[in-house]
């Protein structure tokens, strides 16, 4: 447990660059009441076969209502049964705004819940009337206090067309990113059919992010047929290294050399290397891995001009900067999700960065968050 009499951080401006909302049970029945979908709205009801309560979304399992909570010791984590579990501020402003003065937090970057399943309703008319319906509730939520909490809309990829309009939607209500599946459903995203998708989000500067648990599994069985749960945590990391290969080698960021990419909660201590084999294995071996494969430049250099990564924890992150690139680093709180590091983010900030010069704190902590998201 940290001790909160010690020394106050030397950060004066903290940002969580990825923390979350609870979505509240009414959310959709009167986001969707009144059109075509009001009968399936996703709803709140006992889940079969338990006692708990579940996000019953309609082609899908059963989703928990809320997730193992902030500020729990590691052994009381439990996939918890009724949103009273969860903290308040999930979906209460107030009482976010009230967290985050106890954590030391000035300002918030907020990604869904349940809301990251809709991602994969296979109903595409019903998908996008579901995110529209989260984006229209959460653009709401952060209207009412812009200088505290900004809003990354959730954008469906089944329809292009139908992403562009609703990147333009979320922009216009004030919406300050996108958030996107891993992969579309078909496909890929290098795919020409994608680039006014990427235009869009670049032109309206909305960062496009990636969040873990979208970005999927990468190498078919994570548990290579173990079993073995723990195994998975590693396979989010390679599927958002993928991704991000994709966008460098396809040439999407040569196109689009605007567009801004975040890799959310992947941690970011294997960027450096990342960067580093990228680069000397591009320069040995793609004249027979890819001989119509035209660069611009260096495939690191996409890496530290055109995307950002969030930590929590991740001291490694913090001794590699200089390689990945110190304006590319963003600190993130996950509050109220299980690895958060509420109510002590100020003594995890200390800890973590104790040595950093203060120009590159101010960075990593705030700066960095601020500037991407237009605070």
């Amino acid at each position: 447990m940290l001790d909160d009499s010690a020394t106050p951080s030397r950060a004066r401006r903290v940002i969580s660059a990825d923390s979350h909302v609870l979505e509240p049970p009414d959310l959709w029945t009167r986001g969707l009441a009144g059109t075509p979908f009001a009968n399936r709205a996703p709803r709140v009801d006992v889940h079969p076969g338990t006692a708990t309560d579940a996000f019953l979304i309609d082609g899908l399992e059963p989703q928990p209502v809320s997730l193992p909570g902030a500020g729990q010791a590691s052994e009381d984590l439990h996939e918890t049964g009724s949103l009273e579990e969860g903290r308040r501020g999930g979906w209460d402003l107030p009482a976010r705004l009230a967290d985050q003065d106890l954590d030391g937090v000035e300002a918030e970057v907020l990604y869904p819940s349940i809301a990251m399943a809709l991602t994969r309703v296979a109903d595409a008319p019903y998908q996008l009337a579901c995110a529209r319906a989260y984006n229209d509730w959460l653009a709401e939520l952060t209207g009412a206090a812009p200088d505290r909490v900004a809003g990354l809309a959730l954008i469906p990829t089944v329809d292009v067309d139908a992403a562009v309009a609703e990147v333009d939607r979320a922009h216009a209500a004030g919406l300050r990113g996108a958030l996107l599946p891993g992969r579309p459903p078909a496909g890929h995203y290098a795919e020409a059919r994608f680039d006014p998708l990427w235009a869009a989000c670049a032109e309206r500067r909305l960062p496009a992010s990636f969040h873990i648990a979208l970005t999927g599994d990468a190498a078919g069985d994570p548990m290579l047929g173990s079993g073995i749960k723990m195994m998975t945590v590693m396979s989010v990391v390679q599927a958002m290294q993928q991704t991000l290969s994709l966008l460098i080698f396809s040439g999407v960021f040569d196109r689009h050399p605007d567009l801004r990419i975040v890799s959310a909660e992947h941690d970011a201590g294997w960027v450096a290397h990342y960067g580093a084999r990228l680069d000397q294995l591009f320069d040995r071996h793609r004249h027979w891995l890819g001989a119509d494969l035209t660069l611009r430049r260096q495939p690191s250099d996409y890496v530290r001009s055109n995307a950002w990564f969030t930590f929590q924890k991740d001291p490694v992150a913090v001794e590699t900067r200089a390689r990945v690139g110190v304006g590319q680093l963003m600190w993130a709180s996950d509050y109220p999700h299980s690895d958060s590091t509420w109510p002590h983010s100020r003594k995890v900030i200390e800890r973590d960065f104790d040595g950093v010069p203060a120009d590159e704190l101010a960075l990593l902590v705030g700066a960095n968050a601020a500037r991407l998201y237009g605070w």
